[in-house]
């Protein structure tokens, strides 16, 4: 039986701010792409429904996490609740998926003015990278606690997926701050000086928390972490991507994308109306490889022809393989009648 994602399981007040939204008449072409995501799902906790509806944003990113293991023809063993999946295939392994969170008391992903985007993009890059790294060591404590005493997980790569949901713009990140904690490659948007044709960047190994803390970052720098295998990362499987996906053509809305373009310090920037407009699944994917993992995943197992995957060649040098136009953001402007 399809799982049914809308009907209310909880008061509208305590629904999720996105959930309320979608759930409205005009939005129809938005449930029936996340419906798409969730065919052959199933709730086997008992509480997915309820979860997406109240808290909406992990939710969603698994869905989209299982969406994106049908676009790569990976068949999914779902008779096991932990981890989220059981991937089947050439070569079998365990994705976990979880995201990037606010700080206690931080401002939510959703509900902010896009009148406000951030001023200072180094503390913004710095602060992203930090809630990726939280949500990173946390499942993988979950991981050597739990999940690792599961005969389905035993001799299995262990891959995480990680989303940034852990401000307002967090869309913003692009792949600044997942490049900074697992490879310690950051770059310094504030050391960017005129006439610069790229933005300075270097190795780093640790980002200040605050006055008397750091944080290590490069984590897959070393063998501390060899028992992940890789990461999936977007910050842009969020709201706007049902947008971007959902069938509807006469929608007044405003698609402006940014694009790598090397040689320069400015990206290619192009505008469309939605009826124009055309959007993969896999646009704004990364998935990015551990070089000391114990069980690695097989460069190419995970490959398309829309995202961008990372390795690391032996002299350390990173190789990102991506399509020549890889969405890096995307930001949408909607007229609302009056």
């Amino acid at each position: 039986m399809p799982i049914d994602l809308f009907s209310p399981q909880i008061a509208a007040t305590d629904q999720h701010m996105i959930f309320q939204m979608i759930s409205e008449n005009s939005y129809g072409p938005e449930r029936a792409v996340l419906t798409r995501w969730a065919e052959g799902f199933q709730d086997r906790d008992g509480k997915f429904v309820r979860e997406l509806q109240t808290t909406f944003e992990s939710s969603f990113w698994e869905l989209y996490l299982f969406a994106a293991l049908k676009e790569w023809g990976l068949p999914i063993d779902l008779r096991h609740h932990a981890p989220d999946f059981v991937v089947e295939g050439p070569v079998p392994f365990c994705l976990e998926a979880t995201i990037a969170n606010p700080p206690a008391g931080g401002q939510p992903a959703h509900g902010f003015s896009m009148a406000h985007p951030p001023r200072n993009f180094t503390d913004f890059n710095i602060e992203s990278t930090l809630r990726i790294c939280n949500s990173f060591d946390a499942k993988v404590r979950k991981y050597r606690s739990s999940y690792l005493n599961h005969a389905h997980v035993q001799d299995k790569p262990f891959v995480i997926g990680i989303a940034s949901f852990d401000r307002p713009h967090s869309h913003f990140a692009a792949g600044r701050p997942i490049l900074a904690a697992l490879y310690g490659l950051y770059h310094d948007e504030a050391a960017t000086r005129p006439g610069d044709t790229h933005v300075p960047s270097y190795n780093v190994t640790a980002a200040p928390k605050n006055a008397n803390t750091n944080i290590d970052v490069g984590l897959f720098c070393d063998e501390a972490y060899a028992d992940v295998s890789a990461v999936v990362y977007s910050c842009l499987a969020t709201w706007g991507k049902l947008r971007a996906l959902a069938d509807d053509p006469v929608a007044p809305s405003m698609y402006t994308t940014i694009h790598p373009n090397p040689g320069s310090l400015f990206p290619i920037v192009r505008n469309a109306w939605k009826r124009e407009y055309s959007e993969h699944l896999m646009d704004g994917l990364y998935v990015l490889h551990n070089p000391f993992a114990k069980k690695p995943l097989p460069p190419g197992l995970l490959g398309h022809p829309r995202l961008c995957e990372v390795t690391v060649a032996d002299d350390g040098e990173l190789i990102m393989n991506a399509p020549d136009d890889f969405l890096l953001l995307r930001m949408i402007k909607s007229i609302k009648p009056a």
